[in-house]
């Protein structure tokens, strides 16, 4: 810990603009950061999101506060990097540029549940624990592959194409989500085996 953040208020000063702050990241006692973090919500430096979650406030704005959007707070949430959190359905397919939808509420999935949920979040609980070891981008893939004919304008193709890119650049780990989908449901099995079909028969 420097200097410049010995204590809770100057920790939440020094914290980065659009950054999420938690108590329990704080110095000092339970205690005092929880005095800092209320009285940094009543000078307009933060935001509270949830109990113990808080967000650094970029600025004013004529609007009032900047809030953060509900997928920053989800991914805050689930921030550990064991969690398998990640996009689903159609918000899976619209972050991998897969779909025109746009979804009612962010769905999301993860291998815990959120308490207390996160508002505006749609979230599936899922039971693969390999689903630890993937990125979001890679749960988002394993998710469109419950039903890429319908989350995915174009179907198994433009899946194919977009994973490809994705392998390409290296944004996507084959095999780390060929492990994946063999801990998942049949579906997911079956079309993950017509995707990598689809990726050798473009090679």
């Amino acid at each position: 810990m420097t200097a410049m953040t010995s204590t809770p208020a100057m920790a939440i000063r020094s914290a980065a603009p659009r950054s999420f702050v938690h108590v329990s990241d704080l110095p000092g006692s339970n205690e005092a950061a929880r005095k800092a973090a209320s009285r940094a919500v009543q000078s307009g430096d933060l935001v509270r999101v949830r109990r113990g979650l808080y967000f650094k406030v970029p600025g004013p704005t004529r609007y009032g506060p900047v809030k953060p959007r509900v997928e920053e707070v989800a991914r805050e949430v689930f921030r550990a990097p064991n969690s398998g959190f990640g996009p689903a359905g159609y918000s899976a397919a619209r972050i991998l540029g897969l779909t025109t939808q746009v979804p009612a509420k962010f769905e999301a999935s993860a291998l815990r549940k959120a308490d207390p949920p996160v508002p505006g979040v749609v979230l599936h609980v899922r039971s693969n624990p390999a689903r630890a070891a993937l990125n979001e981008q890679e749960i988002a893939v394993l998710e469109v592959l419950r039903s890429p004919e319908h989350f995915v304008d174009g179907g198994m193709t433009t899946l194919a194409r977009k994973v490809n890119d994705l392998a390409t650049a290296k944004a996507v780990r084959l095999r780390a989500l060929g492990k994946a989908a063999a801990g998942e449901t049949g579906p997911v099995k079956a079309n993950h085996a017509r995707l990598i079909a689809a990726l050798r028969s473009a090679a």
